[in-house]
C-alpha cells in the first residue's frame, strides 16, 4: 500500500497519535497518584487513631498493678538472695571427708596401714592423733616426708613407735602420729 499523504499531514497524524497515547498515560498517572495519596491518608488516620487509643489505655492503666507486680518481684528476688546467701554459708562450712581420707591414704606409704581414724567437724583445724601399723620402722621416715609435703596437713609430729614381735597380724610396729588437718583445704 502506497501512502500518498503529504509529508506535513503525516507528521500531524503521528503527533496526534503520540499526543493521544501521552494523554492516556497522564490520566493513568493521575489516577495512580490519587490512589497513593488516598492510601497514605488512610494509613495516617489509622495510625493517628491507634495512637489516641494507646494514649487512652495508658492513662486508664492502673499504676498500682505495675507497682504491685514490681514489689512482688522485688520480694521474690530478696527471698532468693537470702536463700542463696544461706546456701553459700552452708557450703562454706561443709567439709569433704572423702578428700581428707584420700589425702591420708596418699600420704601413707606401702607397708603402713591406718588403725584408727576419727574425723568430725570439731577435729578439723585441731591436732588429732592417727594410729597406724607398719611392717617395719623403716617406713616411718617416708610417711613423715609424705605428711609434710601434703598441703592438707600441718604440725606433723611423731608420737610414738612401739614394736611388738608377738603381734600375729603381720604388722608388728605400731605408730602414733599427731597432725592438724587444715580447715580451708578440707572444704
Amino acid at each position: 500500500m502506497i501512502n500518498l499523504l503529504p509529508y506535513d499531514t503525516k507528521q500531524q497524524l503521528r503527533a496526534a497519535h503520540a499526543n493521544s497515547i501521552l494523554i492516556k498515560y497522564m490520566i493513568f498517572l493521575g489516577f495512580a497518584i490519587a490512589f497513593l495519596a488516598l492510601a497514605c491518608a488512610t494509613v495516617y488516620f489509622l495510625l493517628l487513631n491507634n495512637k489516641t487509643i494507646a494514649e487512652e489505655l495508658a492513662k486508664n492503666a492502673q499504676p498500682t498493678k505495675a507497682a504491685t507486680s514490681y514489689s512482688s518481684a522485688k520480694q521474690q528476688a530478696e527471698t532468693m538472695r537470702t536463700n542463696i546467701a544461706t546456701a553459700k554459708s552452708i557450703l562454706d562450712q561443709q567439709t569433704n571427708y572423702s578428700n581428707i581420707i584420700t589425702e591420708i591414704a596418699a600420704a601413707l606409704p606401702a607397708g603402713i596401714m591406718l588403725d584408727k581414724l576419727s574425723l568430725s567437724n570439731s577435729t578439723i583445724g585441731t591436732p588429732i592423733t592417727l594410729e597406724a601399723s607398719a611392717l617395719s620402722a623403716a617406713n616411718v621416715p617416708k610417711m613423715k616426708e609424705n605428711f609434710e609435703k601434703s598441703t592438707l596437713f600441718s604440725n606433723y609430729s611423731l608420737g610414738s613407735i612401739v614394736t611388738d614381735q608377738s603381734d600375729s597380724s603381720g604388722y608388728p610396729v605400731t605408730i602414733s602420729i599427731n597432725v592438724t588437718i587444715n580447715k580451708v583445704i578440707a572444704q
